[in-house]
């Protein structure tokens, strides 16, 4: 069994032009509705507005947000992001802009590794897969740092297999040999750069990845000696802590030690030992959830799996080193989110394209054909009848239950993107190129979607959810026409897209008594008062059973009135809105005074 691309996709048109159709993908699939999504959850708002305030500071070193210290990221992020800001203006559209970026880069570096392994049509197959998995699409649309914390990643394990692994004839024992003489090559500063840069963009992640995805392939996987002293470490180190060194040293001295003690004590080394909110870490997540985040290309998997061990080599070693390293870092840490094993992906996508997409005398010469060819359909008609669950779910639910106001028009558009993601259509036009041996069908069917469907069913969903967002939706009726010197107050609704959105300072309070003795006060003040919330869970429960009556997880309908009754020189009015960052449905009532 073997995938082949178009017979039109020639080596020579994927080396020259590769890229271009990498450019167009990406494009197509990752900017539609990318500044119509507002801040989705809590990280977004505060990666943008952190640049913002960046960059009205004069600050490089240390970002604020909502007038404090944010120290959760170095900040390779937010400066890539103020280059964007600076050439396009404050926008949703632009604080995204950077992880589209990313992501395609990622493509490129992933296209070059599978090609320089296999051909340059293997490198477009590669470089496809990467922009079309499901978890890719998902945080490739995100103002965060992770793709550019991937990237980095990317850009060091291919100097890795470059260095380490470039010219497999020569054996490791010459190689000590020639200590003297080994050069400085171009992949040598690519790889130190990488490390310098990765660490910038997320911290440690980025070099315990190479770091222990060599380790690995050196003691499990391939266990034999390697030259390490191509490596040049000395001169290499000294030029990955310099680029540290460049920001860290002014950021500690600036905090007073601050961003050390807070950003590698708490935001690292606590998450680890504790679950992020309270959650139970639970054993195997990454495992499961990968059925998801790798979608579809995790269909392909047992015919990978079988072609690696039947061709296995160095630099098949290196791969499948690298691809499992972030599960074994994850797998002990407490927090447990589907996307932090992601740094592995890229492996995936290069291990696919060269061992499914290899030489036609390779691919012959592979054992198991017929059997891998029988698991592939298998696992692409399981996927396909499973998508078409979701499809048919969704259809029904959007169609047939009363949903709360707003809520309708998420879940009915949700229904339509699933419908023209085509991940069923996808999966059956794959199976049936695998089987009757007519690539063109799997790629026809994939671009069609793609390239047209998808942006149109994009754009419906995010200006869905842009129409129920709480900051969006009050940030367009007030953040204008409030006075400059306005205080603004959140009181149980602590959203930080509150301060994205109206791009100004607010405080921030849990108790009711506090914003009592604040409405008080003279002067322009707007408050915004959660008076009820739901969990989605929940919302989905009533709807289901048609007890909108049912009560919800926080009322403050009784205090909250009495509140606005006492204080009579406020306008107030009731939003009902869904708030993304706590998948919950929330009653806000808005007071204010000019």
């Amino acid at each position: 069994m073997t995938i082949t691309l178009p017979a039109f996709l020639t080596d020579d048109r994927c080396s020259r032009h590769g890229w271009l159709v990498l450019l167009m993908v990406c494009a197509a699939l990752y900017l539609p509705g990318l500044g119509t999504l507002p801040m989705m959850d809590r990280d977004e708002p505060r990666f943008a507005h952190a640049t913002v305030e960046m960059m009205r500071r004069g600050s490089w070193a240390v970002p604020y947000f909502n007038d404090e210290y944010r120290f959760d990221k170095p900040p390779l992020t937010y400066w890539w992001m103020a280059l964007h800001f600076r050439v396009f203006g404050i926008s949703e559209w632009s604080a995204r802009l950077h992880t589209v970026i990313a992501t395609w880069m990622v493509s490129l570096v992933i296209a070059g590794m599978a090609a320089r392994l296999t051909s340059p049509r293997a490198g477009l197959f590669a470089g496809f897969a990467w922009l079309t998995t499901v978890q890719v699409i998902i945080h490739g649309r995100l103002c965060v740092a992770d793709m550019p914390m991937v990237l980095c990643v990317a850009l060091a394990m291919r100097a890795l297999s470059e260095i380490m692994l470039g010219d497999d004839a020569a054996p490791a024992a010459a190689a000590r040999r020639a200590v003297p003489g080994i050069a400085w090559t171009r992949w040598h500063t690519v790889l130190y750069v990488a490390l310098g840069f990765g660490f910038l963009a997320k911290g440690p992640v980025a070099l315990l990845v190479p770091v222990l995805a060599l380790a690995l392939h050196r003691f499990v996987f391939w266990r034999k000696p390697l030259p390490w002293s191509r490596l040049r470490p000395l001169p290499g180190s000294m030029i990955a802590l310099a680029i540290i060194a460049g920001w860290g040293v002014p950021a500690l001295v600036e905090t007073r030690g601050l961003f050390w003690k807070v950003g590698m004590g708490e935001h690292v080394i606590d998450r680890g030992a504790r679950a992020l909110n309270g959650r139970f870490p639970v054993p195997g997540y990454y495992v499961a959830t990968a059925w998801m985040s790798l979608f579809p290309w995790i269909i392909l998997l047992p015919i990978m799996w079988q072609r690696v061990r039947a061709r296995w080599s160095a630099q098949l070693a290196l791969l499948v080193s690298w691809f499992l390293v972030p599960y074994v870092i994850f797998t002990f840490y407490a927090t447990q989110l589907p996307h932090y094993v992601m740094p592995g992906f890229p492996a995936a996508m290069v291990l696919l394209a060269v061992v499914v997409c290899g030489t036609h005398e390779e691919t012959a010469a592979a054992a198991g054909r017929g059997r891998g060819t029988r698991v592939v359909s298998a696992f692409a008609g399981i996927s396909g009848l499973f998508w078409i669950g979701v499809m048919l779910v969704l259809t029904v639910a959007s169609a047939c239950i009363e949903w709360p106001d707003g809520l309708g028009s998420i879940v009915s558009s949700l229904s339509d993107l699933v419908s023209a993601l085509g991940v069923a259509g996808f999966s059956i036009a794959m199976l049936t190129g695998v089987r009757k041996k007519r690539p063109a069908w799997v790629f026809a069917m994939a671009l069609l979607l793609l390239l047209f469907v998808v942006p149109l069913a994009a754009w419906r969903v995010t200006s869905a959810i842009r129409a129920s967002n709480a900051a969006a939706i009050l940030a367009e009726h007030d953040a204008v026409t409030l006075p400059a010197k306005t205080d603004l107050i959140a009181c149980q609704f602590t959203e930080p897209s509150l301060v994205f959105h109206f791009d100004r300072i607010w405080r921030y309070t849990n108790k009711l008594t506090s914003l009592e003795g604040r409405l008080g006060r003279k002067g322009p003040r707007y408050a915004v008062v959660l008076r009820r919330e739901w969990t989605l869970s929940e919302a989905v429960q009533r709807a289901l059973l048609h007890k909108r009556q049912d009560p919800p997880v926080m009322d403050n309908s009784a205090a909250v009135d009495a509140l606005v009754k006492s204080h009579p020189d406020y306008e107030h009015r009731t939003h009902s809105v869904f708030n993304a960052a706590r998948s919950s449905w929330a009653e806000l009532v808005v007071m204010k005074r000019p």
